[in-house]
């Protein structure tokens, strides 16, 4: 059968991949097949698949040169495809075809090092939603498995970072801000920011998100992991990455009373999150801190999570038992290995509560590393030294996700925020959690 040119460019893009893993020659290698062995493909999946046989089938006419692709980003290790919307997978002509059966040129969640995707194959159904379980109100989003009451205010992308930010109704404003999380380049940083832009307090405030793990190198079959499902904010959680990202929706659930679920599998898993986080009035903004990633092993995995604090997470691993090429587009003899081993990739998604300020001081301003400062030197005002001059600039300090937080002592509309008076300074605590709650300083304390 004559080949399409997307049909040969992407069988040399597959094979290529499969040569850098094994050595092997081009000579002989037959065309791969879009099927997959082993355990049974979800039907939306299948779905998804015989659309893309469809269109490969009918593009027999080479096309002009793509475009440029909005919101596929990258640190260099991980890449994201971020849609407007702020879930992931966006289709991008210009990138290279993912390794393993069913590649794609859709970008959802790459590990860059061997071009391995998670998200993108298949119906992706990488997506989040938000809600108020009291006043029955919610709002969805992804690419392949709906969307609901989610209008974009705002996108912006640069090669390296994506702001979405959306309105679920009258209710809520939602933000979801990707950046390299710079503690390890293994994780993108999410940040995730939900205003109650409505006059009604929400009393019981919801959070999903899930993701279809489609994992090199029998896409569509794989293990997954979840680990956390009891901790605080964690109301329930499953490995069916098809099941409805409406935060409100009948939702299936793993058995309760262990912490963590690990490699359930092999199958075409995902992994699903609903998050309750309390209550959130008028004009205020509940933010918190997620991750995506890959990894080359699970070691790997395991240790950038830690780094960043994460103990809510899962992941995504292959069915494979470690020969052949797991790049080749014929796919790679199955097994246990990629689950113990967390090779060829491992991905994950990570998610860190909103923070509870305890305390924070009253401290100088860090002007450089060298400024030696003095807290309360005359009972009455924080005197900060430097090289042997004093000048006074007093700021409140909290410590948020390990970063310091830093806000001038000056009067806000909740109040002062520090109280320099005779005796110790002390800093208002409610004033600086009201500051971080506030749409105007929120994306500041995260």
């Amino acid at each position: 059968m004559r080949l399409s040119f997307n049909s040969r460019q992407r069988m040399l893009a597959v094979l290529a991949g499969t040569l850098a893993w094994s050595g092997a020659s081009l000579a002989g290698e037959p065309v791969p097949p879009l099927e997959k062995t082993g355990t049974p493909i979800h039907p939306r999946n299948l779905e998804g698949l015989q659309h893309a046989e469809s269109d490969a089938a009918a593009a027999y006419i080479p096309p002009p040169p793509p475009p440029s692709c909005p919101g596929v980003i990258s640190n260099g290790t991980v890449q994201l495809g971020v849609a407007s919307a702020g879930h992931l997978t966006v289709p991008c002509a210009t990138s290279v075809v993912s390794g393993g059966t069913n590649g794609t040129t859709a970008v959802g969640l790459r590990f860059v090092p061997n071009n391995t995707e998670a998200a993108a194959p298949g119906t992706p159904c990488e997506g989040w939603g938000v809600a108020s379980a009291d006043l029955n109100i919610t709002g969805f989003t992804s690419a392949g498995c709906g969307a609901g009451n989610v209008t974009v205010e705002s996108f912006n992308a640069t090669t390296t970072t994506a702001t979405s930010v959306v309105r679920v109704g009258n209710t809520f404003r939602v933000t979801h801000r990707y950046v390299p999380s710079p503690a390890t380049a293994l994780l993108y940083q999410v940040d995730v920011l939900i205003e109650n832009i409505g006059t009604v307090p929400v009393n019981d405030l919801r959070y999903t998100r899930a993701i279809d793990y489609d994992v090199a190198p029998n896409t569509f079959s794989e293990y997954v992991t979840l680990a956390g499902a009891t901790a605080p904010s964690v109301l329930r959680v499953d490995s069916n990455g098809f099941d409805p990202l409406d935060p409100l929706a009948a939702h299936g659930a793993l058995p309760t009373g262990t912490p963590t679920f690990t490699d359930l599998g092999p199958g075409d898993l995902g992994a699903h999150f609903d998050f309750q986080l309390g209550a959130l009035a008028p004009g205020s903004v509940r933010s918190f801190r997620t991750y995506y990633g890959a990894a080359a092993s699970q070691n790997a995995a395991l240790n950038a999570l830690a780094t960043v604090g994460v103990g809510t997470y899962s992941l995504g691993q292959g069915n494979w038992n470690g020969t052949g090429s797991p790049l080749a587009a014929t796919g790679a003899p199955v097994g246990t290995f990629g689950a113990l081993t967390g090779q060829p990739t491992t991905f994950m998604y990570g998610f860190l509560p909103p923070p509870v300020l305890s305390s924070c001081t009253v401290e100088c301003r860090s002007f450089n590393p060298n400024e030696i400062y003095t807290v309360d030197l005359l009972g009455t005002q924080d005197i900060c030294l430097v090289n042997g001059s004093s000048y006074i600039v007093p700021v409140g300090v909290l410590y948020r996700y390990g970063q310091r937080i830093q806000f001038n002592c000056g009067t806000y509309a909740m109040g002062t925020l520090c109280n320099v008076i005779p005796g110790p300074d002390t800093c208002n605590a409610s004033v600086y959690d009201a500051i971080c709650s506030s749409p105007l300083y929120a994306q500041n304390c995260l």
